[in-house]
């Protein structure tokens, strides 16, 4: 099998699917990201998909134990 060069994209922040926009919030500032604008680069092209949401697990209360 031939080699390959892989072309991806890692952005994690706040989805607006109405603006088509992804907030990132750092330290140091906050970046916008025009996600239309980054699909772009893929199309035409064969792509994997993959969405990935962080949710913080509850904690279990350690009062009363």
């Amino acid at each position: 099998m031939p080699s390959k060069k892989t072309h991806s994209v890692s952005v994690k922040g706040q989805f607006d699917l109405n603006q088509l926009e992804i907030t990132e919030v750092t330290k140091e500032a906050e970046f916008t990201y025009d996600f239309q604008q980054i699909l772009r680069e893929f199309d035409g092209k064969s792509i994997v998909v993959s969405i990935k949401e962080d949710v913080e697990l509850p904690v279990k209360d350690e009062v009363g134990e």
